[in-house]
């Protein structure tokens, strides 16, 4: 049972709840898949992405493709330069509520030789006019889908080229690797079995775990290698000792 204070307090909760009901999102969308691996040729040159939208409004989306490079160890999507070798087919469409839309991604360049290209497709929603009687507000939804080109039957060559103990945006300590890519297309880290060792100033061992492929990826991700390039990756763990030294094993996935 409520007391007249308490119900005092709760009437402004409730009347911004009413507010956030009608001015929140009236619609969702889902993309799948958010990474696509392409080759130049034969059946892989081309991939699904399929876009749904789960709630009763009709929505429409556009779709833009820009590259991606490595900068700085991390990927950097250029944003002033249309794609001329990657293809989606509609780029813009209308979706009705309830309803699912298919967009084709095609390689449509030359055949690649010892290179990766990597390209960002951005599916937008588009904003639509409202009643001027209306109180809401648009939320519009965007979604980056990673699209990787390889060189067909080439492999990557992923290696660690550096592991040091940084911090995360919370002060406390962590691993940070640089891994390279010497090979002719691209890798993802996540492939792979993944070791960390911590040691303390005396040598002696601080932390030590093994990550298989699923718990690279919760923990960093993929961690999509271009070819002939070097990326960055801090992992979402603590590691016990700020001071510490810190070396990292990188094997392929199945291996002892």
């Amino acid at each position: 049972m409520t007391t007249p204070l308490a119900r005092r307090a709760l009437r402004p909760l409730l009347s911004f709840l009413a507010l956030m009901a009608t001015t929140g999102p009236s619609l969702a969308l889902n993309v799948q898949p958010v990474v696509v691996d392409l080759q130049t040729a034969g059946r892989r040159a081309s991939a699904i992405i399929t876009l749904q939208n789960t709630f009763p409004d009709t929505v429409p989306v556009e779709v833009t493709i820009h590259p991606v490079n490595v900068v700085n160890g991390e990927l950097r999507e250029a944003e002033d330069v249309e794609s001329e070798d990657v293809l989606v087919f509609p780029s813009q469409a209308t979706l009705a509520g309830n309803q699912s839309q298919a967009f084709r991604v095609q390689w449509i360049g030359q055949p690649l030789e010892g290179e990766s290209r990597h390209f960002y497709v951005t599916i937008a929603q588009l904003p639509v006019a409202m009643p001027e009687s209306q109180n809401a507000i648009q939320v519009l939804h965007r979604f980056k889908v990673l699209v990787s080109v390889g060189t067909n039957g080439d492999a990557p060559s992923l290696k660690i080229v550096e592991a040091k103990v940084g911090t995360d945006a919370a002060g406390k300590p962590q691993p940070v690797i640089t891994i390279a890519n010497d090979g002719t297309n691209y890798g993802y880290v996540a492939t792979n079995r993944m070791t960390l060792i911590e040691r303390r100033e005396d040598g002696s061992e601080a932390y030590r775990k093994t990550f298989e492929p699923e718990e690279i990826r919760e923990s960093m991700g993929l961690g999509l290698v271009p070819s002939k390039a070097r990326r960055i990756f801090p992992i979402n763990v603590e590691l016990p000792d700020a001071g510490g030294t810190l070396s990292v094993e990188l094997n392929p996935a199945g291996s002892k």
